[in-house]
């Protein structure tokens, strides 16, 4: 009877095997679509086998656990390039909101502003003199003063709005770095038994990606099951313990500016690739230097066309200043020339047909007031345009190629940890047809106890 007994202790494991399986599989069929979620499988192993005169009796097997199928290298190579393509993005993204402020190089409203000064000079220039076009010299000018204001009013809503972007990513990094703790504590509750609670871990693996989006990161496992969380050089989550990033204002020479520190200490920190510092780059390095070479091409204007136009003397008198200001911001026309066109000085004797001051003036449209080989206002203008256009394309590029690699590896994550519902399925089959065979199994045995009861 010991033999029957041990037949139908391996059928029971063998059912209780396949039962395992079956709901491992279903539970990989429901998860299927959940972010983050990692392919289960059931590790099992045979028994230790009776020992018998004439050999070893198998006596079933055991479930020893259930796997998490994960891939570590390839998870942190993942989060990695994640990083990256958010940072590309992030920089892409406002070098496209720049080339929207200043338009292409073939179509931009700032250059055909100042082309249409330059213009105007040209035509008051041309003989017959006509001092009627004076006019339309201010108008022009002043059309070109409101063209240089948008665009810096334009850069300083960007500005704004990049620092609403990074205060919003600050909150979102926060929150996770929470959502870890309290993932940790979770799990370092559930695996008292010794067991890996997979489900949990797939959750904390999925927040720690999702931090890495935001900014790269670094992750140390201890042998209680937690990690910890390492942000530009701190350990912002230790076990349950969370440090959070913090934005300030900051006194800077370009006026106040948002800055990210630890809570509680006063150092700004430098967070490496992701999201957040993609944004801090394209505020402080993109939008700063468009900002200041639109700033030396304001500059430029004001001083060459102030220092010609100084010289000039009119019937009602002279050395008046075109332009005020030293920057797009600050640019603005001469209050005195607004108000009395006439004050618009054609050449430098004030005698009527003397427009050799005004031909000048046009001139610096196409050369700087160097001379000839010099670099004309416009000169500077258009390479600016062309320096935006090609750092975009160059960023453009950059996107596609990570995203290129990003997919890769998450075809490659997907082979090891996704599921498959094609091979789900045809798990299931098997484990069905496991379960049905022990079940017969099971069904003989008892068919041989009732015939060995019915012989007594």
């Amino acid at each position: 009877m010991g033999g029957l007994n041990s037949i139908m202790d391996a059928s029971l494991s063998a059912m209780f095997a396949a039962q395992a399986g079956l709901a491992t599989t279903g539970h990989n069929i429901a998860n299927a679509n959940t972010p983050g979620y990692s392919r289960q499988s059931v590790i099992v192993a045979a028994r230790s086998p009776e020992i018998m005169p004439y050999g070893a009796i198998g006596r079933g097997v055991d479930i020893q656990g259930i796997r998490r199928l994960q891939d570590e290298f390839l998870l942190n190579n993942m989060r990695i390039q994640n990083a990256r393509l958010a940072s590309y993005s992030s920089t892409d993204t406002t070098l496209y909101e720049i080339e929207n402020i200043l338009g292409s190089v073939d179509n931009d409203h700032l250059g055909d502003s100042m082309t249409n000064f330059f213009n105007a000079w040209g035509a008051l220039a041309q003989p017959p003199i006509n001092t009627s076009l004076k006019q339309d010299v201010v108008t022009n000018a002043i059309s070109m003063v409101n063209d240089f204001h948008a665009v810096s009013d334009s850069l300083d809503d960007l500005d704004a709005d990049l620092e609403k972007d990074i205060e919003s990513e600050i909150t979102n990094l926060n929150g996770l770095l929470d959502n870890v703790a309290d993932m940790n504590k979770q799990i370092m509750s559930a695996e008292t038994n010794g067991q890996p609670a997979n489900d949990l871990r797939d959750q904390r693996d999925y927040l720690i990606t999702e931090i890495s989006k935001i900014a790269q990161v670094s992750v140390i496992e201890r042998d209680d099951g937690s990690k910890d969380v390492v942000l530009a050089g701190r350990t912002m989550v230790a076990r349950d313990s969370v440090t959070h990033f913090e934005p300030i204002y900051t006194e800077t020479s370009r006026g106040y500016e948002l800055t990210i520190v630890a809570n509680g200490q006063k150092q700004q920190v430098a967070l490496s690739t992701g999201k957040l510092q993609g944004l801090m780059e394209s505020r402080d390095t993109q939008v700063n230097d468009v900002r200041e070479r639109l700033d030396e091409v304001a500059k430029q204007l004001i001083t060459e066309v102030n220092a010609l136009h100084s010289q000039g003397r009119t019937a009602l008198g002279s050395g008046h200043a075109f332009f005020t200001g030293d920057s797009i911001h600050t640019i603005d026309v001469n209050p005195a020339l607004v108000d009395n066109p006439d004050l618009v000085a054609m050449g430098r004797s004030g005698e009527d047909g003397d427009a050799e001051l005004a031909q000048e003036i046009a001139d610096l449209a196409q050369m700087g007031a160097s001379g000839p080989g010099s670099r004309s206002v416009t000169d500077h203008y258009r390479s600016l345009l062309t320096d935006v256009a090609s750092k975009r394309a160059s960023y453009e590029m950059m996107v596609e190629n990570q995203q290129n690699v990003v997919a890769s590896l998450e075809t490659r994550m997907a082979s090891v940890a996704g599921v498959s519902l094609d091979e789900e399925g045809a798990n299931m089959v098997k484990y069905q047809n496991s379960y049905n065979a022990a079940a017969k199994v099971i069904s003989t045995v008892q068919e041989v106890f009732n015939a060995l009861l019915n012989m007594v």
